[in-house]
């Protein structure tokens, strides 16, 4: 009888551990979410990629929209999440779902035992709750420190009023947890007593001292924008505590800093409004007639970073700073992918090229544009090496493409593509940031001024059929989709595929052997140009050799490859009228490989 109940135990053993094995097996093979993953009260586990998405969107959606209730001194106000400026990301969520494809049979059966719960990342600003809490409770009495204030060409200082302040650390608190949960509870703000612990009196007694601190201008800039905040003209927005603290000149009775309130609607009245920018989502799928179609670009979105540009001004207030560099934080877009595309791989973005072309002629302008659509929505295979000639097809009229000049060994023609080198260079970057080997590529044979708009000299490719050409392959762990377009000056290539986690950093430019341009000026015929008329179509470029390090982290082992580029010192280039016969090219020869544009 032992023995029977022996044989029985071990066949009910062998059957549970091969059903497991099949559980098992079914998830990985299906890539579905690991068993008991949840994120607030929606339950994920089993669900495929698309799935998800689905589900998350629509949950996402419906949070990030519910009012809930902001509680303060016995009264109340219904807010969003909206009017905070914050929302869940969905991409950012959908990076922390397990799929069973990612986790190894030991793994899966771990978290199957103990279940996981998603807890997403949030960031709410301290400067947005207490705008919007007094936004919606003006009522409430604020408690304030004596203060300058201009009238006319007088600087009078303003008695303090006894009030209250709120405390945000406990509701931002909750408002985080409350989001990590998907829950909306009432948000209830606290408040201290304040009496004033700097009157008119204490400002007056060393309003000298006071006064020369002062800031008179801060700069705030991003790129081409800049702001002055005139504390000059509003030495309203500077409060006063009276904790002491070393400046440049000595030591101050009172501290010194910008207003949260009057910061914050600076911020929202001028600032936000250049360079705040919402995401572009990008929903990707298949047509009836089985070609890809993009719905949006997938563009991400940039806020301020305003407690973090808060901390800076009232640092540089301290230490007498005039400009302040503004933070700046990417918003990631959502990337909706249909169900066939994510069978084979396709479910993210995984690298971005970028280059700009400001100056160009208007029939480069096109053939750019010409050319990035004939790449946009082609699907490089797992394990395939792309060509970027093999897959350009017929350059000329019948492919939409217009004559531009090219510098040839006989002259400057008209020449059908000029401008297909942007193309290919904006195609290199994306695979050289998708961490992907490049089997072929070849720099231009001296510096062309357009390609260093965006990220600097040394990451160009030069194309020209049948050579040279750019190849490079796919070894991700899926299929990799193009995405290309121009968008004004600018030109985008955007990977899609499934990330292995692998990291690129790019290093450079480290430029070396620089050499002077020849003084002997280059002269080319310009057809169009009429008999006699001269123009510069070129100023001169010294020669010098370009260095990157691109590093590639994968798996905890870090690649590391050079990229070198040698670019020749090329003299002023004019073109004149006349005839190809009239007036022959100089100095050397051109090859198909050296071909340039020269109004590039």
């Amino acid at each position: 009888m032992k023995v029977i109940l022996k044989v029985m135990t071990m066949f009910v053993l062998v059957l549970v551990i091969a059903a497991g094995a099949l559980v098992l097996d079914l998830f990985k093979r299906a890539d579905l979410v690991l068993p008991r993953t949840i994120i607030g009260d929606l339950p994920l586990d089993g669900m495929s990629r698309s799935e998800v998405r689905s589900a998350l969107r629509a949950r996402l959606e419906a949070y990030n929209n519910e009012s809930f209730q902001i509680a303060a001194r016995g009264k109340a106000a219904n807010v969003t999440l909206k009017n905070l400026g914050v929302a869940l990301n969905e991409s950012l969520v959908m990076s922390q779902i397990p799929f069973a494809r990612d986790f190894s049979n030991l793994e899966i059966a771990f978290y199957s035992f103990i279940g996981r719960r998603i807890i997403p990342e949030v960031d709410v600003e301290r400067t947005d709750l207490l705008r919007l809490v007094n936004e919606k409770f003006p009522e409430i009495p604020r408690a304030q420190n004596a203060h300058f204030k201009r009238e006319g060409k007088t600087l009078k200082i303003v008695e303090a009023v006894a009030g209250v302040t709120p405390v945000a650390d406990a509701a931002l608190s909750q408002l985080k947890t409350d989001m990590a949960f998907l829950e909306h509870k009432p948000l209830f703000m606290e408040f201290t007593e304040s009496a004033p612990s700097v009157k008119a009196a204490d400002l007056e007694g060393n309003k000298a001292a006071m006064l020369s601190a002062l800031p008179k201008v801060v700069r705030l800039f991003s790129g081409k924008f800049a702001w002055k905040v005139d504390f000059e003209k509003h030495p309203e927005w500077l409060i006063f505590d009276t904790k002491p603290y070393e400046v440049v000149t000595g030591q101050l009775p009172f501290t010194i800093q910008w207003d949260t309130l009057p910061f914050s609607q600076f911020i929202r009245d001028n600032v936000a409004k250049e360079l705040e920018q919402t995401p572009e989502d990008v929903k990707i799928s298949k047509n009836g007639d089985g070609k890809i179609v993009f719905e949006g670009r997938g563009i991400s979105g940039v806020r301020i970073e305003e407690e973090k540009l808060l901390r800076l001004v009232n640092l540089a207030i301290v230490d007498r700073t005039k400009e302040v560099e503004i933070p700046l934080a990417q918003v990631e877009s959502k990337v909706e992918v249909d169900s066939e595309l994510q069978d084979i791989g396709i479910r993210e973005l995984i690298s971005v090229g970028h280059t700009g072309f400001a100056g160009s002629p208007a029939n480069r302008m096109h053939n750019i544009g010409v050319g990035a659509g004939r790449f946009n929505g082609i699907i490089i295979p797992q394990g395939a090496t792309f060509s970027f000639n093999q897959n350009l097809g017929p350059v000329d009229d019948t492919t939409g493409y217009k004559k531009e000049l090219v510098i040839k060994p006989e002259g400057t023609i008209p020449e059908f593509g000029g401008g297909l080198c942007q193309v290919s260079t904006t195609m290199y970057r994306a695979a050289l940031y998708a961490g992907m080997p490049i089997v072929a590529r070849t720099s231009h044979s001296y510096v062309v001024t357009y390609y260093s708009q965006v990220g600097g000299h040394g990451l160009d490719a030069t194309v020209y059929t049948p050579s040279p050409d750019l190849k490079f392959t796919n070894d991700t762990q899926g299929s990799v989709l193009m995405q290309s377009y121009v968008e004004g000056v600018n030109a985008y290539f955007k990977f899609y595929g499934t990330s292995d986690g692998r990291t690129v950093t790019l290093d450079g430019p480290y430029i070396s052997n620089r050499k002077e341009a020849p003084k002997e000026a280059l002269t080319v015929v310009d057809p169009k140009l009429k008999p006699g008329e001269k123009k510069q179509v070129e100023k001169a470029h010294p020669g010098f050799d370009t260095l990157w390090y691109r590093s590639i982290v994968r798996g905890g082992e870090t690649k590391k490859e050079e990229i070198i580029s040698h670019y020749k010192a090329v003299p002023d280039k004019f073109a004149i009228g006349g005839s190809v016969t009239a007036v022959g090219s100089t100095t050397g020869t051109t090859s198909p490989a050296e071909t340039v544009n020269p109004y590039e």
